[in-house]
């Protein structure tokens, strides 16, 4: 399974582009969430998501000038590794995260779409999961 459309990606950071954002977001997280406890181990838990986004909630326009948001690369790589190896949600969101993170910059309206997109997974995850935790 790969998700991971930088087209989309891209379209999303660049020109926040909310109709292609709320799709991919909501689809992402129907794949990702988990419908039984035994899903857990492959897909997506609330927690390691919601830990990313309260990082990113609480990063004002000085620390994306000085690029505080790259932090999130490697504390998402050590989420990714510190997962079972058949987790491909929390991997393929790794490299989804990722390729948005290298594209914002120190341009704070792209963390701005960076954070919406953010937002928006973590909201349909919660919809969409039958797992609570």
């Amino acid at each position: 399974m790969n998700n991971v459309d930088k087209n989309k990606i891209m379209e999303i950071i660049n020109n926040g582009n909310v109709t292609i954002m709320n799709e991919y977001a909501e689809n992402l997280a129907k794949q990702y969430a988990p419908q039984e406890d035994r899903e857990k181990k492959f897909k997506l838990t609330a927690s390691q998501i919601r830990n990313i986004l309260d990082d990113v909630q609480r990063m004002d326009k000085k620390a994306v000038g000085v690029r505080k948001h790259e932090l999130l690369r490697p504390k998402l790589a050590y989420i990714a590794g510190r997962s079972d190896k058949n987790n491909y949600a929390i991997r393929e969101l790794k490299e989804i995260l990722d390729i948005a993170i290298r594209s914002i910059g120190d341009d704070y309206k792209k963390f701005e779409n960076f954070r919406n997109f953010l937002e928006a997974i973590v909201g349909y995850h919660k919809f969409y999961s039958q797992v609570r935790e």
